[in-house]
């Protein structure tokens, strides 16, 4: 894991043809314990969604769950004045926050800023598809910011993209366009 310049994010880098996420890589043994597969060329920014829906710090918490709501998405990624995640808010947080709402000792959060994972972790434009699955398994997360050279969000790979990728891959989905 590298540090960027923000100390809100954090961009993994892929290295080559190993997967960096594998904690025993640098064993002499790893690569004979590793078979690579198609997911380690297959570039992430190909299954990624471009148009992705994302809020600022001080967004008001209904106008997020109006926003979830009205795109049908289980997470938005929040960015800075510069469109670098800085965190990210998932149909999780947005219940827990219901819930701690129901004690009245525990106020409700207003803002983004006061429900948000205040970490954002990321993967860069030259990871793969490998990468991005063993992340998502390592940091027990479903979606994945993608991030250009300077940090800014270009897309967002999900564990459902990777899914469709594999069922298309094995030919059980079509996902060309239909006509």
């Amino acid at each position: 894991m590298t540090p960027t310049a923000n100390p809100t994010q954090y961009i993994y880098r892929g290295c080559g043809d190993r997967s960096i996420f594998v904690p025993d890589c640098d064993r002499e043994d790893a690569e004979a314990t590793r078979v690579p597969t198609i997911a380690d060329t297959v570039p992430a920014t190909w299954i990624m969604t471009r148009a992705v829906i994302c809020a600022r710090e001080d967004l008001e918490v209904e106008k997020l769950v109006d926003l979830m709501v009205e795109h049908r998405i289980g997470s938005i990624p929040i960015v800075d004045s510069n469109g670098r995640p800085v965190g990210m808010v998932t149909k999780l947080d947005v219940l827990e926050n219901a819930i701690a709402a129901r004690d009245p000792d525990n106020p409700r959060a207003s803002t983004v800023n006061e429900m948000m994972m205040p970490l954002a972790l990321t993967l860069d434009v030259h990871a793969t598809v490998a990468h991005a699955a063993a992340m998502m398994a390592i940091e027990d997360v479903h979606h994945v910011p993608i991030v250009a050279e300077d940090g800014t969000l270009v897309g967002v790979v999900s564990t459902m993209d990777i899914a469709r990728w594999l069922a298309s891959n094995d030919g059980f989905i079509n996902t060309g366009d239909q006509t």
